[in-house]
């Protein structure tokens, strides 16, 4: 494959120290094996390069640059007369280098705190804030209100406003997100069915319930005689959903699952909704990027605050300070850090760094209660949290393992 580099602008004696210089005559080749960082510019005429490691080769015209980050053979051969100059990047580039490697390591562990500590202190925050705000109103504010911050400073940085189709996939998408999978675990820490830690463990069976919705959608595509995407689940993904389902499972038989059976049914509805929520967006027409989370909280917020009188829940007159703190958070940190940081992780780290929240908010989110919320969490409870958090981490570690049929 050939592509064209665009002219370089800055020229090469700036950047590069002792850079050597070759005139090359039609149809000449120079190879050399280059060690470390390196840029190779073309002066004069124009060049073919090939580079080890690179699938692509280039094409350099008079003023164009090449530069390669890693060792390996450099071919070039001349379309026409050329004069090409070759340099190392001297000690300032290797620091500029260097910073910018810390700078993004940096990011990617602030960022990873901020899912740790901050989404799993979201369920202590809902418990906060759940004291004096019915749970539909409380949660379609905060998801209004961040929604419509985030969408603000997207349209000011020149991203697109979603069509009429796109607001209607993420109205579909927002419902099951937040309205069914935020809001029935609202109901439930509201009704004190279940503490914020134990909430934070029922969340946690979301990649279990994804991989069921994988496999009946591979069921079906295979009893229409069609072949989808989804694949029938493997030894080690039974194994884990097993694994997993047992932790929640104990975690109703050992007491910290609280309310009737239409209780517990409508808890483990909220994680059910996420996965069909987040399974669905996979195939609809919505937004990119952060846009499609600024649509998804104002759509979901929206149709949670039309609920909520529908519900029965009264308008809250005097809210307490304590729970407009707690909702004021949830909607700074919770829902506009949060996401800003999962989609930093997500477009600059592996799928499995980006995604280890899920293993740690339990964890959290059961020492800050007991901490900081006046919680009480027994030794089931944290056995059911590891085997919760076994069984996710199993099925994830069977699902990235490369298929051998």
């Amino acid at each position: 494959m050939m592509t064209t580099v665009p002219r370089f602008r800055a020229g090469v004696a700036s950047f590069a120290p002792r850079p050597f210089e070759l005139d090359l005559a039609k149809g000449a080749l120079w190879a050399q094996r280059l060690r470390g960082p390196f840029a190779l510019a073309c002066t004069s005429g124009s060049v073919w390069l090939t580079r080890e490691g690179d699938p692509d080769d280039v094409v350099l015209s008079a003023g164009g640059c090449y530069r390669g980050a890693d060792q390996g053979l450099v071919v070039v051969e001349a379309l026409s007369r050329a004069h090409i100059t070759v340099s190392r990047e001297g000690f300032s580039g290797k620091l500029r280098r260097l910073l910018a490697v810390l700078r993004q390591q940096w990011l990617v562990l602030v960022s990873l705190f901020s899912l740790y500590v901050i989404w799993g202190s979201t369920y202590l925050g809902m418990h906060i804030a759940l004291e004096t705000l019915p749970p539909f109103f409380m949660g379609g504010t905060r998801f209004v209100l961040a929604g419509g911050i985030l969408y603000g400073v997207l349209r000011l940085r020149g991203e697109a406003a979603p069509s009429r189709k796109q607001w209607a996939g993420a109205a579909l998408v927002g419902s099951l997100l937040l309205a069914c999978g935020n809001g029935f675990l609202a109901i439930g820490q509201q009704r004190g069915w279940v503490s914020s830690g134990v909430a934070a463990v029922v969340v946690t069976t979301m990649p279990l319930w994804m991989a069921v919705l994988g496999s009946a959608a591979a069921f079906v595509q295979r009893r229409m005689g069609r072949e989808g995407t989804s694949a029938a689940p493997s030894a080690g993904e039974w194994t884990g959903l097993l694994v997993g389902f047992t932790g929640a499972t104990l975690l109703h038989l050992g007491g910290a699952m609280g309310g009737s059976g239409g209780g517990i049914l409508l808890l483990m509805l909220s994680p059910f909704a996420w996965a069909l929520g987040s399974l669905l967006s996979r195939s609809l027409d919505l937004p990119k990027g952060l846009m499609a989370s600024a649509a998804q909280m104002i759509a979901g917020g929206v149709i949670m605050l039309s609920l909520a009188p529908l519900l029965g829940e009264p308008l809250p007159l005097a809210p307490s300070a304590r729970s407009l703190a707690a909702l004021a958070y949830l909607t700074v940190f919770g829902s506009i850090v949060g996401f800003s940081a999962y989609g930093y992780l997500i477009r600059n780290t592996r799928p499995a760094i980006a995604t280890s929240y899920a293993y740690v908010n339990p964890l959290v989110a059961i020492a800050l209660g007991i901490w900081l919320g006046g919680e009480a969490a027994s030794a089931t409870t944290w056995l059911a949290a590891i085997i919760v958090i076994s069984g996710v981490v199993i099925v994830s570690m069977a699902r990235a393992r490369p298929s051998t049929s």
